[in-house]
C-alpha cells in the first residue's frame, strides 16, 4: 500500500484539498524544475539546439511506457481542445452528409463546441446520448451506435461525478464496425490504468494538470497510425525533418518528422515548462498508478460510506472510477462547496453532483477535516 505522500507537495497542513478533478497539485520536483527553465530564458545562450527537441523525446518514451503503444504515437500539445480539434481536422475529410457523430449528454464544452463546428462544415449530424437514469454510461453509448455512426467522441468517465465508462468494452465494438473512436481521458489518465491498444482508440487525448500533476499547458496526444498521414493543424518548422539544422530552415523541408510529431504545436513548451512535465510523468511511472489507484480507492471508499449514512447518494462502487466521488446532492439547496471552503477544504460541484477527487497527498486528517466541515455545514 502507497502511503501518503504529502511530502512531495507543498500543501501546508491546514489545507484539505479533495478537488484533483478541478486541478491537480504540482509536485516540489515540477516546481524546481519549471524554475530552472524560467531562468534558462534569462540566459538564452545557454539554451542549446538539442532542448527544442530532446524533451519532448523523453515525454514520448514516457508514455509510450505508462500508457502503451510507441514514442512515436504520441504528440505535445497544450490543451485538450488542441488535441481534440487536431483529431477532428484529421478526420474531417471522412465525414460525409448524414453521417452521425456521438457525444455523451453534458460533457465537456471542449469536446461537444469541437463537433459541432465540424458537423456544421460537413453536414454530418452530431448526436446526444442521453442515459436513463436506471442505465449506464456503456451501455447508452453501446445501444445507441447505428449504421449511421462514423465518429463516438467520448470521455474516458463523465466528468460532472466520475461516472465510469467501459472503454476497451466500446472499443472492440467501434473495431468491429469501423467507427472512428476518440476519447479525452483527461479525467483518468494517472489515476487509473490505460492501454492505448487494449482501447483500440483512434486518438486519445488528455490534459496534462490534473491526475497527470504536469503544469498548465501542457497535454498529450495519443494518435494511432493508421492517422499518421493526416494533415496537422498547424505547420511547425519544429514536426519537419532536419529541423535541428538552423542553418538549412530556408530550404522549408516539406517532409514531416516521423509518427504523431507533426502534429504537435510550435513552441510546444520546451524548457520553460517540458520539464516540470517529464518530473510528474517520472514520479507517476515510480509510484506506479496501479498503487495511485487503490489509494484513492481506498480513501473514496470510506467517504462514500460517510455521505451515505447522511442520506446523501453516492455513485454506487461498480458505476464509477475509483478516483472520483460523484455525490448526488437531491433536493439539497446548500451550499457545501462555500461551506467546506471556509474550513479550508475543497472540493467541486459540477452539475447536481459533488464531486470529490484526492490524490495521493490526501492524510487521515484531511479526511477527518472533511467529514467535520460537512457535518457543520449540515448545521447551519
Amino acid at each position: 500500500m502507497l502511503p501518503t505522500q504529502r511530502h512531495l507537495f507543498s500543501i501546508p497542513d491546514e489545507i484539505a484539498y479533495f478537488n484533483g478533478s478541478y486541478m491537480g497539485p504540482q509536485l516540489n520536483a515540477s516546481r524546481d524544475r519549471l524554475l530552472a527553465g524560467v531562468q534558462l530564458k534569462s540566459s538564452p545562450w545557454n539554451w542549446s539546439v538539442g532542448q527544442f527537441f530532446d524533451e519532448a523525446e523523453t515525454i514520448r518514451t514516457l508514455c509510450s511506457d505508462l500508457f502503451g503503444g510507441h514514442a512515436d504515437n504520441y504528440a505535445v500539445v497544450p490543451s485538450a481542445s488542441y488535441g481534440l480539434a487536431t483529431a477532428a481536422r484529421a478526420i474531417e475529410p471522412t465525414l460525409l452528409k448524414g453521417d452521425e457523430v456521438l457525444v455523451l449528454a453534458e460533457d465537456f464544452p471542449s469536446n461537444v463546441l469541437t463537433w459541432r463546428r465540424v458537423c456544421a462544415e460537413t453536414g454530418a449530424n452530431l448526436v446526444t446520448l442521453k442515459k436513463a437514469q436506471e442505465s449506464d454510461w456503456t451501455t447508452t453509448i453501446l445501444t445507441h451506435i447505428s449504421p449511421q455512426t462514423k465518429v463516438l467522441s467520448i470521455p474516458s468517465c463523465h466528468w460532472t461525478n466520475g461516472a465510469a465508462i467501459d472503454l476497451v468494452k466500446i472499443g472492440q465494438h467501434c473495431a468491429d464496425l469501423g467507427i472512428i473512436y476518440v476519447v479525452d481521458a483527461t479525467q483518468t489518465l494517472g489515476a487509473m490504468p490505460h492501454s492505448v491498444s487494449d482501447i483500440q482508440v483512434d486518438f486519445l487525448i488528455s490534459a496534462g494538470y490534473k491526475w497527470l500533476l504536469c503544469p498548465y499547458g501542457f497535454s498529450i496526444l495519443y494518435v494511432h497510425a493508421k492517422w499518421f498521414g493526416a494533415r496537422p493543424l498547424e505547420e511547425t518548422w519544429l514536426s519537419r525533418e532536419n529541423a535541428s539544422d538552423f542553418a538549412g530552415l530556408v530550404s522549408y523541408n516539406a517532409q514531416y518528422q516521423k509518427g504523431a510529431r507533426k502534429f504537435e504545436m510550435g513552441q510546444k513548451g520546451m524548457p520553460t515548462i517540458l520539464p516540470g512535465a517529464i518530473a510528474a510523468l517520472q514520479q507517476i511511472q515510480a509510484w506506479g498508478i496501479e498503487n495511485i489507484e487503490k489509494f484513492i480507492a481506498i480513501r473514496n471508499a470510506e467517504l462514500a460510506e460517510f455521505f451515505s449514512d447522511f442520506g446523501f447518494q453516492p455513485l454506487p462502487e461498480s458505476q464509477r472510477v475509483s478516483h472520483i466521488l460523484g455525490i448526488n446532492l437531491g433536493e439539497t439547496s446548500l451550499n457545501f462547496v462555500a461551506a467546506l471552503q471556509e474550513k479550508q477544504v475543497y472540493i467541486s460541484q459540477r452539475g447536481n453532483s459533488l464531486r470529490i477527487a484526492p490524490h495521493v497527498h490526501i492524510t487521515d486528517a484531511d479526511v477527518e477535516k472533511l467529514r467535520g466541515a460537512f457535518r457543520g455545514a449540515l448545521r447551519s
